[in-house]
């Protein structure tokens, strides 16, 4: 039978969240086929002894680690299905969010893409809407005023709406929707592949949906690490200069040096007056910020 939902993820170093998703989708029990695929970065904490053990999985390691969007892209070629699930490791499913995805992209099948609400272990809304907005790359308070502005709606919506797309914690496309050569762009490594990908779709005039009653958890940031940092400015200005041109990209990159080096040394000051953990990881971020490799515009 024609499979229904290939579920992908990938996998770096994230052994006891890939283990949860296994044990999920192993018991799923749904109206729909499905099936479960989990691209490998080369971890070192077990997870390629664990994978290689579990035989109701599609597992494909790789020799290196391929980054997020290359990863997950792996997976899309490596599978079959109606809809495409793409998720991170670190999510905490449901069966019934799933349901309610699975039959709102049934009854509309002019939807290209459609995901859940995304909350925080505490039960907060995640900032998941993609808002296409050059502004709020210059301003912070803008970006958070749209976040804000984007949190509200999803908490207040009693029915699904549209949006300009959706970040890349969990998310549903069709795989008719699917771009080419790839879903992601793999000039990404890790971070802004999916703001890549929400305002290639966009562009596109694919319609995204936000379903509100369909609830996950995500928990966040357990496949990261000090290069990071670098990683999130480089995809960033990356981001910056295929959507809206170098000289943007340019000027948003002078205009974050002058904001971080401002946060780099008031985090600095703080840290000579207090003890405080965060503050030294503050002022440990913002240094490592400073630091990041110029990039090439």
């Amino acid at each position: 039978m024609p499979l229904d939902i290939a579920f992908i993820t990938a996998s770096y170093n994230t052994l006891e969240w890939t283990k949860q998703l296994t044990d999920f989708f192993s018991v799923l029990d749904v109206p729909f086929s499905f099936s479960f695929t989990v691209v490998d970065n080369n971890s070192f904490d077990g997870s390629q002894d664990f994978l290689q053990s579990r035989s109701n999985i599609h597992y494909i390691q790789s020799s290196q680690n391929l980054g997020y969007g290359r990863a997950i892209n792996r997976g899309v070629a490596a599978t079959s299905g109606k809809y495409v699930c793409v998720t991170n490791t670190d999510v905490i499913l449901n069966r019934d969010a799933l349901l309610k995805l699975w039959r709102f992209m049934e009854e509309h099948p002019e939807v290209g893409v459609c995901a859940p609400r995304v909350t925080y272990s505490n039960g907060r809304d995640q900032g998941m809407i993609f808002k296409h907005s050059l502004l709020s790359h210059y301003a912070q308070w803008f970006a958070k005023l749209l976040a804000w502005s984007a949190k509200s709606k999803i908490a207040h919506a009693a029915a699904p709406f549209r949006v300009d797309g959706v970040m890349g914690a969990f998310f549903l496309i069709r795989r008719s929707s699917v771009p080419q050569p790839s879903l992601f762009d793999e000039d990404f490594f890790f971070f802004y592949e999916d703001s890549a990908l929400a305002h290639s779709l966009k562009n596109r005039g694919l319609p995204c949906y936000v379903v509100p009653d369909a609830s996950i958890v995500h928990v966040g940031g357990q496949s990261t690490s000090t290069a990071a940092v670098s990683f999130f400015y480089e995809g960033k200005y990356l981001y910056l200069k295929k959507f809206y041109g170098p000289f943007h990209a340019q000027a948003v990159y002078l205009v974050d040096r002058f904001r971080i080096l401002r946060k780099y040394a008031l985090y600095s000051l703080f840290a000579l007056l207090t003890s405080s953990k965060r503050i030294k990881s503050k002022q440990r971020r913002y240094q490592l910020a400073w630091s990041a490799p110029r990039p090439k515009f």
